[in-house]
């Protein structure tokens, strides 16, 4: 018994230790995925992302393991910010998470999302509770939305970051302000870098760089790009290069609070 347990317990280290080094081999061609993709391809990998998410939704994954209220940092911009009732579009709505919060409190809601298996769930939950929702299934690139139809706009989760390229991150914030009546705000969230560097994050960047020499890979990539399972995002690595962005497109930066994450523009 002696011996066998000797085996089992050195078989357990073998396969940990494999198994730790696949994981870093997946980091490692998800991270320069954005190098090699284009970014309307990097979309279609997210739009896959969220069908697979949204299946798990109610199915394998219950509804009540969902959190279904604000979080402290959109409490805070609501207070500060969004105080008045009107209509707000929320973009990214998923399962409807922020849309019902919003309605509950008087707010005329649009929620928009591609994946329409979140919304089939989020119109069911918001009839349920008798609430005027309004979801659109529909891309939130091509903002199916009449101009100055709204007073606010809200980015659900980080969608900010999930957009793919400096250029159609700035483009698409002009069209946002399009959208918006006299005095609006827009809410946006991203991601900024918070984990350490390391050893991977630094072969990573060294693969990119050489892979962008190659003809046919994505000019538009930025330090910073990155994918976890097929879901694409931009990491900030400053306040300052997102203050420049913002700028640029042309709208006006009220409020950054770069700890949490998240900007208020009119």
């Amino acid at each position: 018994m002696r011996l066998l347990a000797i085996i089992v317990t050195g078989c357990a280290k073998l396969v940990g230790a494999l198994v730790g080094w696949l994981a870093q081999v997946h980091l490692f061609l998800y991270g320069i995925l954005p190098a090699l993709l284009p970014p309307d391809r990097l979309g279609t990998l997210m739009r896959r992302y969220y069908d697979r998410s949204y299946e798990q939704a109610g199915n394998l994954i219950p509804l009540t393991a969902y959190s279904w209220s604000l979080e402290a940092w959109e409490e805070q911009v609501l207070a500060q910010h969004l105080s008045r009732p009107d209509t707000i579009l929320i973009l990214g709505a998923g399962l409807g998470r922020e849309s019902l919060a919003l309605a509950q409190r008087g707010y005329r809601v649009i929620g928009l999302d591609i994946a329409r298996g979140g919304l089939v769930i989020g119109t069911r939950r918001a009839a349920s509770l008798n609430l005027p929702v309004t979801f659109i299934q529909a891309d939130f690139l091509t903002l199916p939305v009449q101009a100055a139809s709204v007073a606010y706009i809200l980015l659900s989760g980080v969608m900010y970051s999930a957009v793919p390229g400096l250029t159609r991150r700035r483009e698409w914030l002009r069209r946002l302000k399009q959208c918006l009546r006299p005095g609006g705000k827009l809410v946006l969230n991203f991601v900024i870098a918070r984990e350490p560097d390391t050893a991977l994050t630094r072969m990573i960047r060294r693969c990119t760089g050489a892979i962008l020499s190659w003809p046919g890979t994505n000019q538009t990539y930025q330090d910073g790009d990155t994918c976890t399972n097929g879901h694409f995002m931009h990491v900030f690595r400053d306040e300052e290069e997102l203050r420049t962005e913002i700028t640029e497109a042309g709208v006006t930066l009220i409020e950054l609070n770069w700890p949490d994450g998240y900007a208020v523009v009119s």
